[in-house]
């Protein structure tokens, strides 16, 4: 199957969220039809760090918040582009969550 869109990118995105946040508590993934949101539920910081993928009538806009503000952004027009930064963010994200946040298991 060719994935032409977000919505049919759905395996490919749930099978990396599994290979990056099984071990890291606190953190769910949404899926809509046009965008995809993988965020640390955080009861202490409303604004907690997350990374979304957003399709739009002119190709794809990638964002990182680190929990603070906006890091990162990229628009891209290509999907399997803008899956690989998607890619690379998640990996930032699950690097600083198991760096900075309390993942003991009680």
């Amino acid at each position: 199957m060719i994935n032409i869109n977000i919505k049919s990118s759905r395996i490919r995105i749930e099978n990396l969220f599994k290979s990056i946040f099984s071990n890291i508590p606190n953190t769910s993934i949404h899926f809509e039809d046009h965008s995809v949101v993988i965020k640390h539920n955080d009861p202490v910081n409303a604004d907690s760090a997350s990374i979304e993928i957003i399709e739009n009538n002119y190709g794809y806009k990638i964002s990182y918040w680190d929990g603070y503000s906006l890091a990162e952004e990229e628009s891209l027009k290509d999907l399997n582009k803008a899956l690989k930064v998607f890619k690379r963010y998640s990996k930032k994200l699950g690097k600083n969550l198991m760096r900075f946040t309390d993942n003991s298991i009680s």
